[in-house]
């Protein structure tokens, strides 16, 4: 299953520049990559190619099943 993690933009423990399912907590679910690069602050923040999204309270790793698994 699944598990969503509140995002806290301090934490530097999130993998970085690794495609990571983030949410609005409401309706918008996208891939995007947690890095520096272009943070409007200088610090990280989550990106979709060169583009800061500011609207994340929630990320989620990528599991995809292994091949084989009906779940």
């Amino acid at each position: 299953m699944m598990e969503w993690v509140k995002y806290d933009r301090h934490d530097r423990s999130i993998v970085s520049h690794t495609d990571t399912l983030v949410t609005d907590g409401r309706r918008v679910v996208l891939v995007a990559r947690h890095a520096a690069k272009i943070h409007p602050d200088g610090g990280y923040g989550w990106h979709i190619n060169d583009t800061p999204l500011t609207w994340v309270t929630h990320w989620a790793k990528i599991v995809l099943p292994e091949e084989g698994d009906n779940q």
